[in-house]
């Protein structure tokens, strides 16, 4: 405050608070959210039990098939241990599958293929206003996908993405370009980093997501705002 009425104009700024309206639709996508993260918890007590005891991991152990197999395989009192956790974690799963659903009733209008009705809308919900972003920089900003940068003189050096935007958006958008890879493989981005993405090299390969996940949410942008259509990006178009 201080420097601001001392002349400093850039010293506050100004915070956009949201409707009570986007308010709760970033709740109720922040709660789907939570519940896959306590269902991805509990999973995994019951996976390190097993493991502990030499019966190896198993995915998704508490569903009802591999359940009814496990049962046959471990002894009594580790399986009164698991179940336990079985009737949390198959309520968590039906939970989970409404909380999906009802995101999915929310989205109207076209989306890229490969990009789910659920995801769109909780990138809606935390985005809240594409029109409130000017440029594809402030917008990357957003979800933390732009480098870092070391620059002094004529030297320029960028680093590692600076992850200072909203975790959610940037999960969320990872999440959809593992997607896009696979339903939409003539995306331009995509493209760009067809040969990183047929190779073996792991690292260069989430270097490859990280990059498609950045342009793939400018692009949203643009879309969301015409700036640009689906055409120019090569993106084929559902829903509507």
């Amino acid at each position: 405050m201080f420097n601001y009425l001392h002349g400093n104009e850039r010293a506050l700024q100004l915070v956009r608070v949201p409707t009570e309206e986007q308010e709760q639709a970033r709740w109720q996508s922040r709660q789907h959210d939570q519940l896959v993260e306590e269902r991805k918890r509990l999973g995994a007590k019951g996976n390190a039990l097993l493991l502990s005891r030499g019966f190896g991991s198993w995915e998704n152990w508490w569903r009802p098939k591999a359940f009814s197999r496990l049962s046959q395989l471990v002894p009594g009192w580790l399986l009164e241990l698991l179940e336990t956790w079985v009737d949390l974690l198959r309520k968590l799963d039906e939970k989970i599958r409404r909380a999906k659903v009802a995101l999915a009733k929310r989205c109207s209008g076209l989306r890229p293929k490969g990009v789910g009705a659920p995801s769109l809308v909780q990138l809606q919900s935390e985005v809240l206003d594409w029109g409130r972003y000017r440029n594809r920089r402030k917008i990357g900003c957003l979800a933390g996908m732009v480098p870092s940068e070391w620059s002094t003189g004529d030297t320029q050096r960028r680093g590692s993405i600076t992850k200072v935007g909203v975790g959610a958006i940037r999960r969320i958008i990872t999440e959809m370009v593992w997607r896009i890879i696979l339903f939409q493989p003539q995306y331009k981005a995509v493209q760009k980093w067809q040969e990183v993405l047929r190779g073996s090299n792991r690292g260069l390969k989430k270097k490859a997501v990280v990059a498609i996940g950045r342009q793939l949410m400018v692009d949203l942008w643009r879309l969301q705002t015409g700036r640009i259509s689906a055409q120019e990006l090569n993106l084929v178009m559902i829903g509507g």
